[in-house]
């Protein structure tokens, strides 16, 4: 599945030295063998933009063709539909929105309101959203339909 990274995990996942539970993100998303793929855009981009080893590391998979940008007004316009719908338990549709947007369905995250947005099925469906913790999700980390499909 292409992956979301929040912004309260980014500081560990995209670290020059990672956590052991953040090791198969970074392995999935640089070695040559696999076909990893970031998701950003919308708010989340600008967020993520603020941290500096986020920043860089998300421009070099850009460059590798590991990250994907959806445009800030594809995300907005389903932020609004979200926001719409009141199935929010988190103050982040944006992550949400670009989850249905892009086909992402696996999220790394330390909000628990945002996990409960992210596997209800009214939000996210076709696949449902997974998220991804420690070291023991590493096998959530592949592609679905969903993600195939958004990605050409």
């Amino acid at each position: 599945m292409c992956l979301i990274v929040d912004t309260n995990r980014a500081s560990l996942v995209f670290a020059q030295l990672p956590t052991t539970d953040f090791i198969p993100i970074r392995d999935w998303l640089t070695s040559r063998k696999k076909d990893g793929q970031l998701v950003v855009g919308g708010y989340l981009e600008v967020e993520l933009n603020k941290i500096n080893g986020a920043r860089r590391f998300i421009l070099a998979l850009q460059r590798a063709g590991r990250a994907r940008f959806i445009p800030h007004s594809k995300v907005s316009a389903e932020e609004a539909i979200v926001d719409a719908m009141g199935s929010c338990q988190s103050n982040d549709s944006h992550v949400i929105a670009l989850a249905r947007v892009s086909g992402a369905r696996v999220l790394c995250s330390e909000d628990g309101a945002l996990w409960a947005d992210f596997k209800n099925q009214r939000l996210i469906n076709n696949p449902r959203g997974r998220i991804y913790r420690t070291a023991q999700h590493a096998r959530l980390l592949c592609h679905t339909k969903a993600c195939r499909k958004n990605l050409g």
